[in-house]
This record gives structure tokens, sequence and C-alpha cells, in this order.
């Protein structure tokens, strides 16, 4: 297990997992739309391969899953998610599984999202969907279900750049938070050890937070006052009614407990939310505050 695709390479997680398995002796073809980004490059120039193309370029995939051992399936992200949005997401990924598997891949690492299982009820085919498809397949294969990113908090969608806090959740609502820095490095681990995880599902997120208490460690880092924006459920249905269903299912029932001793025998440290903060968020957020002013 020494020659791994990443898709979705110029993303987050997607890049946090190139650089965690570069640096720990992997080979790594990373599939972007576009190899003359910076993103790309600065892959490229740590040592990955560049692939040109995306998950639908089905000769692409072709070609790269006769080089690979294994692959980190992340699919593209979507913003205003819809039933049409979802299904269309189910489809590209069962496509690149049965493409995986007919290529007689040792290990699929599929990242999906937290609570995708209760999700099931309101999104039918979705990461759940996929999830399923690679557990029931011939595949050896294991699914990661991230919590929240802290670098979503980057994201204009919190408005942080504008000094407010802008917040769909029931503001008394704890939720898990994970740094996509960890998610790249519990992946390798994974692809280090991967007849252990076969088979495996794993929720995997590291301190919860209300987002009062997330505001308080915003206000306390930047030392300024922040404005909290609650945004109403009626609002977020007119916008999505997939993401409104969401944030109801959270405020009344939870994403589920973490097997946080799982985790732990395995990574033993996550990084906390403070210590993301004092690395690099407080740095990016001011430089998106400054930004804003000029």
């Amino acid at each position: 297990m020494k020659k791994i695709l990443v898709t979705g390479a110029t993303g987050n997680q997607g890049s946090a997992t190139v650089y965690e398995l570069l640096q720990n002796d992997f080979e790594v073809f990373a599939l972007t739309r576009n190899p003359h980004s910076p993103e790309a490059e600065l892959l490229k120039n740590a040592g990955a391969t560049l692939i040109k193309g995306d998950l639908e370029d089905v000769d692409v995939l072709k070609e790269v899953f006769q080089k690979v051992d294994g692959l980190y399936l992340v699919l593209p992200g979507v913003w205003v998610s819809s039933k049409e949005t979802d299904e269309k997401e189910a489809e590209l990924g069962i496509q690149t599984i049965k493409l995986a598997e007919e290529y007689d891949l040792k290990f699929v690492l599929y990242s999906s999202v937290m609570a995708s299982d209760k999700q099931d009820r309101f999104r039918p085919k979705f990461k759940f969907t996929l999830e399923k498809n690679l557990l029931q397949s011939k595949l050896q294969g294991a699914v990661i279900r991230p919590a929240s990113f802290m670098e979503n908090l980057l994201l204009p969608s919190f408005g942080l750049s504008d000094n407010k806090f802008i917040n769909p959740l029931p503001e008394q609502t704890a939720i898990s938070w994970i740094t996509t820095k960890d998610i790249g490095t519990f992946a390798r681990i994974i692809f280090q050890n991967y007849q252990d995880f076969n088979g495996k599902t794993i929720d995997f997120g590291g301190e919860l937070f209300t987002p009062r208490q997330i505001l308080e460690l915003l206000e306390k880092k930047l030392n300024q006052p922040i404005e909290f924006v609650q945004v109403p459920l009626e609002m977020l249905y007119q916008q999505s009614e997939t993401f409104a269903k969401l944030v109801e299912m959270v405020a009344e029932e939870g994403y589920g407990p973490i097997d946080y001793n799982f985790i732990s025998s395995w990574l033993p440290k996550l990084t906390s939310f403070e210590e993301w903060l004092d690395d690099t968020g407080i740095e990016k957020i001011k430089s998106l505050q400054s930004s804003k002013d000029m």
C-alpha cells in the first residue's frame, strides 16, 4: 500500500492528506481540475504527481487506477444542497467505487460526513448510500466521517471577515470539531494499517463546542467583540431544504457519540480548537478582516 490516488486534492482535507502521505513515504497521485492553480503547484513541489481531471473523467480514472494501490475518495463539495445535488453525488461516487472494484484496488477510504446514517431519513440517496455501496462491494475499504472542519470558519458564510459570526445552529447545541490536518493524519494511519480498518466506519471528531462557546473563544483570541448573527430556520428552508432539515436533526438529536477511545488508540493527540486558532486560525481570520477593509 504505497501508491495512493487522492481526489479533491487541492481542497482542505484532500491537500492535508496528500502532504501527510508524502511525508510518510507514500507515492501520491493528486486529482485536480486545474494543475496550474497555486494549490496544485504546491502539491507538485511537495512531490505529488498531478492528474488533470475530475471524477467524471472515467478514462482518466481508468489510467490512474492501473498505477495505484489505494484511493482516498472525497466528493466535490456542494454549498447549496438539494435532492438533485445529493443524487448526482451518490451516482458519481458509486461509479467511482465500481471502477475501483473493476481495477481491483487494494483499499478505498471514503470520506463521508458525520451522521450520514441519520441523514438517510431525508437524504435517501446521499453519502450513506455510498458508504453502504463501498462496504458491500468486493473491495477492502473503510469510511471516515469527519466532524465540522475548524477551517470552515474561514468561509464567507460564517461572516468573520465582516466581524460577524453567522450561526445556523441553535446557539446552545454542541457539535464536534476537527482540523483537516488531523483528518489527513488519520487517513495516513488508516492506509498504513488498512487491514485493521477494513470494513470499519469511524466517526472522527474532537472537542464539542456550542456556537456561543466558539464566539467567546474567537472574541478572546481576537481581542475584539464579534456580532453574533442567528440565522432563522425559516431562512435556512428558503436557501436549502436539506440543510434546514440537517439543522433540525442536529438540534433534536445531536450527531451521536464518538468513540474517542478508539481514535486515541491510533492517534493519541488531536488538535484542540484553541491550538488551531493559535497556530493558523486567528492569523487567517485577521487576514480576511484586513483584506475586507482595503
